[in-house]
C-alpha cells in the first residue's frame, strides 16, 4: 500500500510540474499583475462559487475598483487578464493576434452549427468578408418599409396599454425584434406581435435564457454533467424548434431560387427589400463560397445575435427617456421640426438630420451597451505596455467599465448627457474609450442595422407617446448575463400624447 502511495504523489508531483512548465509564461505574467489572492487549482474559483447573478455583476464592479489595468483572475487553470485602458484595447482590438472571441465550449458545445459570432481566425476572415455585403447601406435602406410597417405595430399594440399601470416594455421590443431580423434577414414574416408562431420566440428566448444558466453556474460546465439534466433536454428541443424554423425557409428558398447576378449592388437602388437570405443562397447556389451548413450558421446566428442585442437597446432607449422627460421632451421637439406629419412614413433621408437624437442614443449605448464584457484569446504572444502578453491568455474586456471610467469621461461619468457627444467635447475621448459594438476588424457586422432601427423606431414612439418611470438611474440593478440586463426590468408608464 506504501509503495502504491508513494507512485501516487510521484505521479501527482510530476503532473504537477509538467503542468507548472508548460504554463509557465502565464504564471509569470501573473506573478506580475494586480489581482485577488489564489488558490490552487481553483484559482479565484470560489468568488464566484453561490453568487446570485446580480452578485456576480457588482463583484465585477468592486474587482475593477480594486485591481489597476491590466488585472489578472484565474478560473482554476485559465488565466483572465481584464483590461479597461482604452490604448491598450486599441491595440488588442487591432490584433490578429487577438482575432478569435473567447467562446467556452460549455456555452456553444451543442449549438447545431458555428457562424460569424464563433468561429475563428481564417475561417471568420472568409465568412467576414463574404458577409459585408449584406450589410452595406444600399441594402440597409431597402429595409426602411420594413422598419416602419413593424413599429408602427408596435405603436397599436402600445395603444391600448393602460397608463396608469408600469410595463415591462421589453415584452414588446422583444416581439418587435424578433418580426424585424426575421423579415429582413430572412425574408419571412412570423407577426409575432401579432402572436403568431410564439413557439420560435419562445425557443429562442428560452436558449439565452439557458445560455445564461450555463454562464453562472460552474457545474454546468462539465458537459457530461449537464447532460444529466433537464436543463439539457430542454436546451435541445428549443434548440430543434428554432433549427427547424432557419431549415424551413432555406428549404422554401433553395426551391425558389432564382440567381441574381449583383444583388447587393451599391450603386442601383432596391425597388424592395433585400432580404440576407437572398445573399447567403447566392454564395451557396451559385459561386459555391459557401455551404448549405454555412447558411443554415450565419442566418441562425444573424437572427439569434441580431433579436436580443437589438430588443435590448431598444428597451433602455426607453427606459431613458422615461426617467430624462427633459431629454424626451427635446426630441420630440426635433422631430417635430425635421419631420411634422405625424402619422407619415419615416425616410432614410431624414434620419441623418437627427442630431440630438444620434446622440441621445450613443449616450445610451455609453451607460448600457448591450453586451457587458467582451473576450478575446491571443493565439500568439502580444505587447501591452510594459507587459508581454503569452499565448493562451483570455483576455477580457468590460466595456460597461469602461464606458463609465472617470479616467476617460471626466467626473461625471455615471451621469446620462447626450451633449459629452457634441463634436466639441467628444474629440477628447479617445476613440476606444467607446465601443458599444466593440471596435476594430472584428467589430458587430450589424452596427448601422441597429442604429437605423432604433432611430426609425424611437421617432415613432416619441411621436405617439409620453414614457415616465419609478426608476432612477441609481435604483438600476444590473446581472451578469451574456447580455446586459436589468435585474428590475425596463419598467415604464406609457401615454398617449394629444394630438
Amino acid at each position: 500500500m506504501s509503495l502504491l502511495l508513494v507512485l501516487l504523489v510521484v505521479l501527482l508531483v510530476t503532473f504537477l510540474f509538467q503542468h507548472l512548465w508548460m504554463k509557465r509564461d502565464l504564471y509569470k505574467l501573473s506573478w506580475h499583475l494586480s489581482g485577488p489572492f489564489v488558490i490552487p487549482i481553483l484559482g479565484n474559483l470560489h468568488f464566484l462559487l453561490s453568487l446570485s447573478n446580480e452578485d456576480l455583476f457588482n463583484s465585477m464592479r468592486t474587482f475593477f475598483r480594486n485591481y489597476k489595468t491590466p488585472a489578472r483572475f484565474w478560473i482554476g487553470s485559465s488565466l483572465f487578464v481584464c483590461v479597461t485602458k482604452p490604448e491598450d484595447v486599441q491595440v488588442i482590438l487591432n490584433s490578429m493576434e487577438c482575432i478569435d472571441r473567447y467562446s467556452s465550449d460549455h456555452l456553444s458545445k451543442n449549438v447545431p452549427a458555428r457562424g460569424l459570432l464563433t468561429l475563428r481566425g481564417h475561417q471568420w476572415k472568409v465568412h467576414r468578408k463574404l458577409l459585408n455585403p449584406t450589410f452595406n447601406l444600399k441594402t440597409l435602406q431597402s429595409y426602411m418599409p420594413i422598419f416602419n410597417n413593424q413599429i408602427n405595430v408596435l405603436v397599436s399594440r402600445l395603444s391600448g396599454v393602460n397608463s396608469a399601470i408600469s410595463t415591462d416594455i421589453h415584452d414588446y421590443t422583444s416581439p418587435l425584434a424578433l418580426d424585424s431580423i426575421c423579415q429582413t434577414a430572412m425574408g419571412s414574416e412570423l407577426n409575432i406581435q401579432r402572436h403568431q408562431n410564439v413557439e420560435y420566440f419562445d425557443a429562442l428566448n428560452n436558449i439565452i435564457s439557458i445560455q445564461v444558466q450555463k454562464v453562472s453556474n460552474p457545474i454546468l460546465h462539465i458537459h457530461w454533467l449537464f447532460k444529466m439534466t433537464s436543463i439539457y433536454e430542454n436546451e435541445m428541443k428549443s434548440n430543434r424548434i428554432f433549427s427547424n424554423f432557419i431549415k424551413n425557409i432555406l428549404k422554401e428558398k433553395k426551391a425558389n431560387f432564382k440567381h441574381h447576378p449583383t444583388p447587393y449592388d451599391d450603386v442601383i437602388p432596391f425597388s424592395k427589400p433585400k432580404p440576407v437570405i437572398d445573399h447567403l443562397m447566392n454564395l451557396f447556389m451559385v459561386e459555391n463560397k459557401f455551404t448549405a451548413q454555412d447558411v443554415f450558421a450565419e442566418s441562425r446566428t444573424i437572427v439569434h445575435t441580431g433579436f436580443e442585442t437589438t430588443a435590448l437597446v431598444s428597451s433602455y432607449c426607453v427606459l431613458a427617456m422615461a426617467m430624462f422627460p427633459e431629454n424626451q421632451q427635446r426630441i420630440y421637439e426635433e422631430i417635430k421640426s425635421i419631420i411634422p406629419n405625424k402619422d407619415g412614413d419615416i425616410q432614410y433621408e431624414d434620419l441623418k438630420k437627427f442630431e440630438f437624437l444620434e446622440r441621445f442614443i450613443k449616450e445610451c449605448l455609453r451607460l448600457f451597451p448591450p453586451i457587458p464584457l467582451l473576450g478575446r484569446v491571443v493565439r500568439d504572444t502580444i505587447k501591452l505596455g510594459d507587459y508581454t502578453i503569452p499565448k493562451e491568455t483570455n483576455l477580457i474586456l468590460p466595456i460597461w467599465i469602461m464606458h463609465r471610467d472617470k479616467e476617460a469621461w471626466g467626473p461625471t461619468a455615471e451621469e446620462f448627457d447626450p451633449n459629452r457627444f457634441l463634436p466639441e467635447n467628444y474629440k477628447h475621448i479617445h476613440p476606444y474609450a467607446y465601443i458599444p459594438f466593440t471596435a476594430g476588424p472584428r467589430n458587430c457586422i450589424g452596427y448601422k442595422y441597429a442604429q437605423i432601427f432604433l432611430t426609425v423606431l424611437l421617432i415613432k414612439l416619441v411621436n405617439n407617446f409620453k414614457f415616465r418611470t419609478d426608476l432612477k438611474m441609481e435604483d438600476l440593478r444590473f446581472r451578469m448575463d451574456i447580455s446586459l440586463k436589468l435585474q428590475n426590468k425596463h419598467m415604464v408608464y406609457i401615454e398617449k400624447r394629444d394630438v
